[in-house]
């Protein structure tokens, strides 16, 4: 059986009031977790941040949020692993989408 990972999500400002707050929260994810995992469970204990999901609908300006790795979580990835280890930070930024531009000569 796999041993549990700690992994930590250092959340920003904008976001911090879905997070009662938090700079940053610490997550128990199963050793076989991914990154999808840990996303899902963030999206499972702070439901409000389902929100703020880029989703498959067009954009329509507005803001998504994005789960950003370090690289040595990236070069795992690449190499077929999880890219999780216990102590391991994720980053959440809240990036802005520009409204779509309106057709020539409307």
């Amino acid at each position: 059986m796999a041993r549990a990972l700690d992994v930590n999500v250092v959340i920003p400002p904008p976001l911090r009031p879905l997070f009662e707050g938090r700079r940053e929260v610490s997550l128990g994810v199963p050793g076989h977790a991914g990154v999808g995992d840990v996303f899902e469970t963030l999206l499972s204990l702070y439901p409000r941040l389902r929100q703020h999901l880029a989703g498959d609908r067009p954009a329509t300006g507005g803001s998504y949020v994005h789960l950003a790795l370090d690289s040595h979580s990236l070069e795992e990835l690449a190499l077929g692993g999880t890219g999780l280890s216990t102590g391991r930070r994720l980053h959440l930024f809240l990036l802005s989408r520009p409204p779509p531009s309106s057709p020539s000569g409307a």
